[in-house]
C-alpha cells in the first residue's frame, strides 16, 4: 500500500471464482502478499476465498463498512472513474478502450504523499511514456554501458533509496493529517457489552431516524473498529468505525397517575386551592355596586388633586 501502485482488472461478475482468478493474475506479477485488505462483500467472505487465503498464508483484513477513509481502493475507485469520464468524453470511445491509458497515467503520475510516482517505487525507475519518448527524441540520451551485474546493484539501491524516502514522506503527511483531524475529534471508547446506536448511512426519506439500533459490542478489533451485533436484523454481525457509533442511553419507562374517589367540579377544586370561584349568584357578587364604588373613588382621587 506504500507504493499507490494501481491494479485494475474488469469482470463480469464479482463471484468467488472470478476474484480469484483476477488474484491470481495479480500475484503472477508481483507475488503473494502477506496480508491483504478487503471489504465486506460476500466474494472475499466466502468459504472458497478464505480457503484460498489460507492456502497460501495471506492474512486477511476487513474494512469497516460505510466508511472509506479505512480503505484507499474506495478513493482509487474515485479517481479511476472520473478520469475514465474525462477521457471518454474527450475520445468519445467507449471506456474499456481508455482503461490501459488511465492506468498507466495513475502509474507514472507523482503521488502526493510519497513524493514518487508509483512505477518508481515498485519498478526502481518510471515508465516510459509519450512524453519520455519525445523527450528522447529531441534530446537523443545515450545508452548506459554498464554490465548486468552493476545495473541490478544500481537498480537495487534506487529501489530502496525510492521506498524509504517514500516512507519518511509519508509517515510526515499523517502526521500532519492526524494533527489536523484531532483538532476537533473526540475520541470514544466502548467496552465489550455495550449498547451503542449505528450511523444510518442511507434513510429513504428526510424524516426517517439518523440512528439505529440498539446493538451491542462483541469485541473490539482495534483502536477504532468494533464489531457489533444488531438485535434488529437477526443477530447479524458487522465491523463497524467508531465514528459511526455513539452510546446508547436508554430512557426510564414511568408512568404518572392520580386516582380520586369523588367527582370533580370547578367548585371542589376552587376550594382545595383557598381561591374563590367565580358565580352568577347576584348576593354573592353585586357587579353594580363594585363599578360605582370604583367611580366614586375615582372622582374623589381627582378633587383631591385638585385641592393640593
Amino acid at each position: 500500500m506504500s507504493s499507490k501502485y494501481p491494479e485494475a482488472i474488469p469482470v463480469a461478475d464479482i463471484n468467488s471464482v472470478s476474484v480469484i482468478d483476477v488474484l491470481l493474475e495479480v500475484f503472477s506479477r508481483m507475488g503473494f502478499p502477506r496480508e491483504i485488505q478487503c471489504d465486506n462483500g460476500t466474494s472475499f467472505a466466502s468459504h472458497l476465498t478464505t480457503e484460498f487465503f489460507e492456502r497460501f498464508g495471506i492474512k486477511v483484513t476487513h474494512s469497516s463498512v460505510h466508511h472509506p477513509q479505512s480503505n484507499p481502493v474506495e478513493r482509487f475507485h474515485r479517481t479511476l472513474k472520473r478520469l475514465l469520464k474525462v477521457l471518454c468524453l474527450q475520445s468519445g470511445e467507449d471506456w474499456e478502450k481508455n482503461f490501459p491509458a488511465t492506468l498507466l497515467a495513475l502509474r507514472t503520475v507523482t503521488h502526493e504523499s510519497t513524493g514518487f510516482s508509483p512505477a518508481e517505487i515498485v519498478h526502481g525507475k518510471n515508465l516510459r511514456t509519450p512524453e519520455v519518448l519525445l523527450y528522447e527524441h529531441w534530446v537523443n540520451p545515450q545508452e548506459s554501458e554498464s554490465s548486468v551485474t552493476e545495473y541490478v546493484f544500481e537498480l537495487i539501491n534506487r529501489m530502496r533509496q525510492c521506498q524509504d524516502l517514500a516512507v519518511e514522506r509519508m509517515t510526515e503527511v499523517q502526521v500532519k493529517r492526524k494533527a489536523w483531524y484531532d483538532k476537533n475529534a473526540v475520541r470514544r471508547k466502548f467496552q465489550v457489552g455495550n449498547q451503542v446506536l449505528v450511523l444510518a448511512t442511507s434513510k429513504p426519506n428526510k424524516m426517517a431516524v439518523q440512528w439505529t439500533g440498539p446493538g451491542v459490542i462483541e469485541s473490539q478489533l482495534s483502536d477504532t473498529n468494533y464489531i457489533v451485533k444488531m438485535a434488529n436484523k437477526n443477530d447479524k454481525t458487522q465491523i463497524y468505525h467508531v465514528n459511526m457509533l455513539k452510546p446508547y442511553h436508554q430512557r426510564p419507562e414511568k408512568i404518572n397517575f392520580l386516582i380520586s374517589e369523588r367527582k370533580e367540579t370547578p367548585e371542589a377544586e376552587s376550594d382545595e386551592l383557598g381561591i374563590p370561584y367565580p358565580t352568577a349568584d347576584p348576593n354573592v357578587y353585586n357587579f353594580e355596586e363594585i363599578i360605582r364604588d370604583s367611580a366614586l373613588e375615582e372622582r374623589q382621587f381627582l378633587r383631591n388633586r385638585r385641592v393640593t
